[in-house]
């Protein structure tokens, strides 16, 4: 894949900005030990891209002062978890595709796939304009040319026609899955981030969108062990 673009400058935070008291100022893991968690997930990450992946949690912990980007207790844990968590479901993604990370908040799994994965094109999906300018920030910032910022609702958006839909959404699958549906081509995917405890989907809800379930990855997080489900669902071909 191509190497990416040399990033444009981004001002170093004030010593403490955007952290709990008291915290761990070695936010970030050093690349080795970020490099080896990657080979588990099929990644083979380079200095370049690691260096993007800690230029954006630093972008993400000064905005997280502002504006409620992820939760104050994974502040110092955005890169071990969160960038690690996203870059679970690389392997789920094919080659040259068009995706979107819908309820992409603080641009999660969206930007850190976008980073390891050039070859990829990404729409990032937020109906929050607060967050949206942050992610316009970013993306800007990091340089990720293939990816754009549509500041809507998933469900008022003209269909996007993705290869893959990605989303970290929580809540009751049933209020959200029709909004992804409506952005998965034909053959294409859904990726969901759930937790081992998730409940199957009922048959006629897949149905209802034209669904069926196609695998599922139970998994370990690298670097946290936390606990990780993956849940693939194929858009049918008429």
């Amino acid at each position: 894949m191509d190497r990416l673009q040399r990033l444009p400058r981004i001002e170093r935070l004030r010593p403490g900005a955007g952290r709990l008291a008291g915290s761990d100022l070695n936010l970030d893991p050093s690349f080795d030990r970020l490099a080896a968690a990657c080979v588990p997930l099929g990644i083979t990450l380079t200095e370049d891209r690691y260096r993007c992946l800690c230029r954006y949690a630093e972008l993400a912990r000064e905005y997280n002062s502002r504006v409620n980007l992820v939760s104050r207790r994974d502040i110092d844990r955005i890169i071990t978890y969160h960038v690690v968590d996203s870059l679970a479901a690389a392997r789920l993604v094919p080659d040259q595709s068009r995706c979107c990370d819908v309820g992409t908040g603080a641009g999660l799994p969206g930007i850190p796939l976008a980073v390891v994965r050039s070859d990829i094109r990404m729409f990032l999906v937020e109906s929050v304009q607060k967050k949206c300018r942050f992610l316009v920030h970013a993306v800007q910032q990091l340089a990720l040319r293939q990816t754009e910022v549509r500041c809507a609702r998933a469900e008022s958006l003209e269909p996007l026609a993705c290869d893959v839909v990605l989303s970290r959404l929580t809540g009751p699958i049933s209020r959200t899955l029709a909004a992804l549906a409506r952005h998965v081509r034909s053959g294409g995917t859904i990726v969901l981030y759930k937790s081992p405890a998730a409940d199957n989907l009922p048959q006629s809800l897949l149905a209802r969108h034209g669904l069926t379930m196609d695998r599922r990855l139970d998994l370990a997080l690298p670097l946290t062990s936390v606990p990780r489900c993956l849940i693939v669902l194929r858009r049918a071909i008429p």
